[in-house]
């Protein structure tokens, strides 16, 4: 879905999908981490708990189906070094949705560094290894005492950021030896975790792997006694066709593919084209032909949204030359229409020549760092920063936080293990990057910030350090106070998004630019969502979906007493609208709330002729009372995510409901007969 730019994270839609993935034969599904982890988040969806649904999918079919995500070392789901004690939280909460305490059908984590930089990926690895043999110690001892294992296992998986190397030099940098020299240092530091790696892949994000050059490394590497795996965009199909034929006669262990219509393009090969080498064993055609008709179903009326298909092959292709990743084309190609062509007035063809030119000097001055996230995403957004400061004065010029922070050392090291040597910036974009950096005046806490973005200190990472060692443990004390203050505010909706430690990490981990209102969007959205539909049912109720005009303002002031007495106030109230939200369907709650009125309603006629005579008046009273008390929370709810609580309503209709709550609702509050305590949650 990331290389393609069409994402659903629908629980029907991933259910039916994983369900029927399972009964096809694949050793493995790819089910988040990554950029879906971010994609996920903005579009108001908990991560964790997709892996969740997923694994439920998959037990329910009764077959073995790994499942599998892709974690970024220290970076892991977010865009910084964090410290090792949020890492393993974050490998806790995974593992306890995704996995399951079978090694076989546990999940696999793929976890890779943008930059190779094995220092990054120490600490992951070290407790993902300390953590599967715990776990396996631990059902050891259960299955001894006759008792099921509980314990949730994990499948850990290096993976190595694959870049061409400039020539056949055995001691370039991206060569082969360079990889298993890397390969290496990964397996040492499973190993001093006192266990190993379960794998390798080898992930080829930009499709740069040639046929030679990969029966030649994969050959190496399974040399060094691991099960190794590929994954190879398709952005130029012919090339990657061939490529995973001859991994495949290399002893390849497994070939990650796509499957139309999502497949191609700058996402990976179909699987038709390994099934047609003959090189798939064990495969039901029938379950993946029905696979298929449901991907159909499920995107088909969405291929003209994917942003790969909408640039010609060529195009697709000088991408892949200077190494861009085919995850990130669809992103880059829309800051390239927005930033680059609209500013610039060219077309998009002329926008890319420009992006591959600066690319290309960018890539020089760095010395040539892999491509994938995050650096692929601070690369290219420099490289059109760039293109855009030609067209700006020198006094605007732009740029980004996070390229000062790469050129600074601050996302790692890049080593070429062939020869030990350590690949820094040139000189000249160093110095460039320290004189923007000490133009922004430090504030009172000594943070660089300009605009609502906060810039480096000038001065590259002194030799000898690693920026691992500078993420502290931090002072999350404000993430965490405000996390419990949503779960004290709403903790039926807070806990119905994800756990406080979900909540904390996806807070901590948010996409870059996001405030905080982001969680609170995602937390508040279906209650938020489901009070208009109440207050949309409530005022369908009344005629002409609106308040009636006061039949007697006398007599509507004592109806209210009675009815708020008979309610509990708004208090009363509050639990009704929670009862509506929080459980049932959306269809019955127009049946719940007629049933409500009528418990209210009944005893008030009952004990007077004149609301006998009146019923009517008495339940559009009753109506207008709970609209206005589900317009009052709708009110707070978006106070908090930031939305209109006026869309969808009448603004004659808003005003009346604004008079009810101001003269009614909050009146009996002041007076001490609504205390309006609870709110809804």
């Amino acid at each position: 879905m990331q290389s393609t730019g069409i994402w659903t994270f629908e629980t029907n839609a991933i259910t039916r999908l994983v369900e029927q993935a399972a009964h096809v034969g694949f050793s493995s599904l790819e089910i988040g981490g990554g950029q879906s982890y971010q994609i996920a988040l903005q579009q108001g969806y908990n991560p964790y708990n997709i892996l969740r649904i997923a694994r439920t999918a998959v037990d329910k079919t009764g077959k073995t189906l790994p499942l599998q995500i892709l974690l970024r070392g220290a970076n892991q789901l977010g865009f910084k070094h964090y410290p090792k004690s949020l890492q393993q939280k974050n490998i806790d909460l995974l593992v306890d949705a995704g996995s399951t305490y079978d090694k076989t059908d546990s999940l696999i984590v793929r976890n890779f560094d943008a930059l190779n930089d094995y220092e990054n990926l120490r600490a992951s690895i070290d407790y993902m290894v300390r953590k599967d043999l715990a776990a396996a110690q631990v059902n050891q001892a259960l299955i001894a005492k006759g008792e099921s294992p509980t314990a949730k296992r994990l499948h850990v998986q290096a993976a190595l950021s694959y870049v061409r190397p400039k020539d056949f030099d055995a001691l370039s940098c991206y060569s082969t030896d360079y990889y298993i020299a890397y390969a290496k240092k990964l397996m040492d530091i499973a190993e001093a975790a006192g266990g190993q790696l379960d794998s390798i892949a080898i992930k080829d994000m930009s499709g740069q792997l040639a046929p030679d050059c990969a029966k030649h490394l994969i050959s190496a590497l399974k040399a060094l006694g691991l099960p190794v795996f590929l994954h190879c965009h398709s952005t130029d199909e012919a090339k990657a066709t061939a490529t995973q034929m001859l991994a495949v006669e290399a002893g390849i262990d497994g070939i990650e593919v796509a499957i139309a219509p999502l497949a191609g393009g700058t996402s990976h090969n179909d699987i038709n084209y390994l099934i047609h080498g003959n090189t798939i064993q064990d495969i039901d055609t029938e379950a993946l032909a029905t696979l298929h008709t449901t991907m159909n179903d499920i995107y088909g009326n969405r291929v003209s949204e994917r942003q790969d298909l909408k640039i010609s092959l060529e195009a697709l292709k000088r991408m892949v030359s200077i190494g861009v990743p085919g995850g990130a084309i669809p992103f880059i190609l829309e800051d390239m229409s927005t930033q680059v062509c609209r500013m610039l007035n060219v077309t998009m063809e002329t926008a890319l020549d420009m992006f591959e030119q600066e690319i290309i000097a960018i890539q020089k001055q760095l010395g040539h760092v892999p491509l994938v996230t995050p650096t692929a995403d601070i690369v290219a957004k420099q490289a059109i920063n760039n293109l855009g400061n030609s067209a700006r004065p020198t006094a605007y010029k732009v740029i980004d936080p996070r390229f000062c922070s790469l050129v600074l050392g601050l996302y790692g090291n890049v080593n070429n293990y062939a020869t030990g040597d350590k690949i820094v910036p040139s000189d000249s974009l160093i110095n460039e990057i320290n004189d923007y950096c000490s133009n922004i005046e430090p504030d009172i806490d000594g943070k660089r910030i300009n605009g609502v973005t906060v810039y480096p200190n000038p001065g590259r990472i002194a030799t000898g350090k690693h920026p691992t060692q500078s993420a502290i443990e931090e002072d999350y004390d404000l993430f965490e106070d405000y996390v419990n203050e949503l779960h004290r505010l709403y903790p039926h909706s807070s806990n119905n998004y994800g756990s406080h430690d979900e909540c904390f990490v996806l807070h901590v981990m948010r996409p870059a630019g996001k405030t905080d209102r982001l969680l609170t969007k995602n937390i508040l959205r279906p209650t938020e969502d489901r009070l208009r539909f109440i207050l949309k049912v409530t005022l369908s109720l009344l005629p002409g979906n609106d308040i009636p005009e006061s039949r007697d303002g006398k007599a509507d002031e004592k109806t209210d007493s009675k009815l708020l007495n008979a309610l509990g106030d708004y208090d009363g109230i509050v639990s009704t609208i929670q009862d509506l939200v929080l459980s049932g369907t959306k269809d019955t709650i127009r049946s719940r709330l007629y049933d409500k009125m009528a418990k209210i309603v009944e005893p008030i006629c009952e004990e007077s002729e004149d609301a006998q005579k009146n019923r009517y008046f008495v339940e559009r009273r009753f109506l207008s009372l709970f609209a206005s008390a589900v317009f009052w929370d709708l009110q707070r709810v978006c106070r908090r995510t930031g939305n209109s609580s006026r869309d969808d309503i009448e603004e004659r209709t808003a005003f009346k409901l604004e008079r009810i709550i101001a003269f009614t609702l909050r009146k009996r509050v002041v007076e001490g007969r609504g205390k309006a305590e609870s709110f809804l949650s």
